[in-house]
């Protein structure tokens, strides 16, 4: 059994993933430890500092999406044996990185100045306000530490990315707790000191991810070998894949902001309690977005060398794994839901929804994990367009509509919304699945 070349195939893919799994986990501890330093603040700034972190992530969807063309285009390239490539495509997605950044910044700045009009509970504005001071700046950074990691996941050398992950977690420690709380003879800023550790964090990782790329086992890309001004064909021509990789996690982490707002509308236990549960629910999604970053590496290499036996073998294993994983986090959920929430309030109130809302984020895990996981895959294979189309339907014609009814018109309240949500990711899946085995046929016809 151990010598089945799926498990075989598992095992490498796992060996690959693992790191990435990590550093995904990681990533998410970041946004963990800064709810508990918002939750020792008080009931509204959790609320807060929860709806400006989700502001905060739905704009650095722009530089997540927009670079995560690089590694199926880079991990294409390396298929094919043309590593000459990578150097030059790499440069050029800097450039993009840079715009991106810039412009992720100032959607950050239009939300500073307009959270006020959204009708939120009068107490969350200004807090909110506090948070996008400190965090927007992190953001031109962020772009480029996202093209630096799609060049470690498309090359397979994905270790490098846990440990500064793991440096990046270690240095949000310290400043999240010290500048939001005033603690270790730092000044205590609130929710502004979380948000400014969340801008010193990404400064800080993309400069050890720009040094590592300078280490002898990426030499053979020459990705510093010259200087290229910005050259727009490609730039173009790499917008054309991004861009719907873009908009599909706009539409899906969309729904996930929508329903912050909505929380957020109902009342602050309610926006606390989400607060909370979703933010567990996320650091479990960051196993299956770990390996689909792998899995879109290794789909890529397999495309570019025309091998469909090898692509439709890592489509079963990565698939078998995800069930797996699914599996663990599901139990992990409902034996943790009742106390989990004690690490970041007291509040009776707030524990005994979040525990209710706990049962929900159990119940969608098989369907995120393959949503997710589908969605690299078809990536691999390079194809973003009926994806994005696919998630557009399912979380905002689907998805969004049934969430809100049950909130706001019937007796349900709050878990309504994640009903809409678990009903949304459920379809997304089940057309997702139906699109991979499309396109494995069209594109290996033979």
């Amino acid at each position: 059994m151990l010598s089945h070349p799926i498990v075989r195939d598992a095992r490498r893919a796992l060996r690959i993933a693992l790191p990435l799994m990590g550093a995904q986990v990681l990533q998410i501890g970041n946004g963990l430890v800064d709810a508990l330093v918002a939750g020792r603040l008080g009931r509204a700034e959790l609320a807060a500092g929860g709806m400006g972190a989700g502001l905060w992530f739905f704009v650095s969807m722009s530089c997540i999406g927009l670079m995560a063309g690089l590694s199926p285009t880079l991990s294409n390239m390396i298929g094919a044996s043309r590593r000459a490539a990578v150097g030059a495509q790499f440069r050029q997605g800097l450039w993009l990185a840079v715009m991106v950044g810039v412009l992720a910044g100032l959607a950050i700045l239009i939300c500073f100045l307009s959270v006020h009009r959204w009708g939120l509970d009068p107490e969350l504005p200004a807090l909110i306000k506090e948070y996008l001071r400190g965090a927007g700046w992190s953001l031109p950074a962020f772009a480029i530490l996202m093209a630096c990691r799609n060049l470690y996941e498309a090359t397979g050398i994905s270790t490098p990315v846990l440990l500064i992950q793991g440096v990046g977690l270690i240095v949000n420690l310290f400043f999240s707790f010290g500048l939001g709380l005033g603690l270790w003879g730092l000044p205590k800023l609130g929710l502004f000191g979380i948000g400014l550790s969340t801008t010193i964090v990404a400064l800080t990782m993309t400069g050890l991810l720009l040094f590592g790329l300078r280490r002898k086992r990426f030499q053979r890309y020459e990705l510093f070998q010259s200087f290229d001004w910005p050259k727009f064909s490609v730039l173009s021509t790499m917008l054309v894949l991004a861009l719907p990789i873009y908009f599909g996690m706009v539409f899906e982490g969309g729904i996930f902001f929508f329903t912050n707002l909505q929380m957020a509308t109902l009342g602050t236990i309610e926006s606390a309690s989400h607060n909370i549960a979703i933010s567990i629910s996320a650091l479990c999604y960051m196993l299956p977005l770990g390996l689909a970053l792998a899995l879109t590496a290794r789909i890529g290499k397999a495309y570019g060398r025309n091998a469909k036996g090898l692509v439709v073998r890592r489509i079963i294993s990565g698939l078998v794994i995800t069930v797996l994983m699914a599996a663990l986090t599901i139990f992990l959920l409902l034996i943790t839901r009742h106390w989990v929430g004690t690490l970041y309030t007291d509040d009776s109130a707030v524990l005994s929804l979040t525990a209710t809302l706990l049962i929900f984020a159990a119940v969608f895990q098989l369907s995120d994990a393959f949503q997710v996981v589908l969605t690299g895959l078809l990536r691999g294979l390079q194809d973003t367009q009926v994806p994005m189309y696919i998630n557009a339907f399912s979380y905002w014609v689907v998805a969004a509509p049934i969430g809100y009814y049950l909130a706001k018109y019937t007796w349900v309240g709050a878990p309504g919304l994640w009903v809409g949500l678990i009903v949304g990711l459920s379809l997304a899946s089940i057309l997702l699945a139906w699109r991979l085995k499309q396109q494995v046929n069209v594109k290996f016809p033979n």
